[in-house]
């Protein structure tokens, strides 16, 4: 585990020449709230690697919504900075994707059309998007739903579409808050393995929000914990001790899993300030 100070990085390096390598998303001294209220965030340095799966993990309402909304410049800090690919957000950050726990599928369109609707606003040709619409629906085992409606699909296929419809135009960074939240164990359970095999297939930088801390330690290759009262802070970042190849079959029944859940509960438990919301 490690505990954040006010200059507190987690930094990289470029194997090849020893040099530390350009986050893809970087936040420094960042403080930030809304009209002339107190601040959600104060003091808030990170960074997230190409290729990582950051969990943000903390109670609700501790600002780990915020820290997506920042990355996908729908917000902007009173103080500090936050940059993607070395260049600060300015305005709307078109390299994210964005999953909620919200169903957005339109209910009048076919899953192929819900899926490629993305490219479409972005005046892809017809053949292109069919080709794109057809390989996202293969990698997420959705070919033979391509025709059907969403009111057609089971729980497991709608959160399959909506994750091909966040994939399917290359983001950069994929948010994710929350997104399996309303699935019951099992489908979350096929929906941890859907998405940690199809983002590492591709290769594909997450930062993922969740109160679970099961789900964090299924899913990240590292945790960092929100919380510590109002404002809300980075009180601790974990490395997960599994590598990418983990068997989330069997994961569970292991003692470095139960090792690694505990470490995680211990630093949940010293993320709630005594103004964190209890949720």
């Amino acid at each position: 585990m490690t505990d954040f100070g006010p200059d507190t990085v987690s930094a990289g390096s470029d194997v090849s020449t020893g040099a530390p390598r350009r986050p893809i998303f970087e936040v420094r001294d960042l403080a930030i709230g809304f009209d002339d209220r107190e601040d959600v965030l104060h003091d808030v340095t990170m960074q997230v690697q190409a290729g990582e799966f950051v969990v943000l993990l903390g109670p609700s309402g501790c600002g780990k919504t915020t820290i997506l909304n920042l990355a996908a410049g729908l917000l902007r800090p009173r103080s500090g900075y936050v940059r993607f690919d070395g260049d600060e957000i300015n305005g709307v950050n078109t390299n994210v994707g964005y999953m909620t726990q919200d169903d957005t599928l339109l209910p009048w369109m076919p899953v192929h059309a819900n899926v490629g609707l993305p490219l479409r606003m972005r005046g892809m040709s017809k053949s292109e998007t069919k080709e794109k619409v057809e390989y996202y629906l293969s990698i997420l085992d959705l070919s033979e739903a391509g025709s059907l409606f969403p009111s057609q699909l089971s729980g497991g296929m709608r959160r399959r579409a909506l994750l091909a419809r966040s994939m399917i135009y290359d983001p950069r960074l994929l948010l994710m808050d929350e997104p399996f939240a309303a699935l019951d164990a099992q489908l979350r359970h096929q929906m941890h393995v859907e998405l940690r095999r199809t983002v590492k297939n591709l290769n594909q930088t997450v930062v993922f929000v969740t109160h679970d801390i099961a789900e964090a330690a299924k899913l990240a290759d590292r945790v960092l914990i929100v919380g510590g009262g109002r404002p809300g802070r980075l009180v601790a970042e974990f490395q997960v001790p599994y590598g990418d190849d983990r068997d989330l079959e069997n994961i569970t029944y292991t003692d470095e899993y139960a090792r690694f859940e505990r470490e995680l509960n211990e630093g949940l438990r010293g993320a709630r300030g005594p103004r964190a919301s209890a949720a």
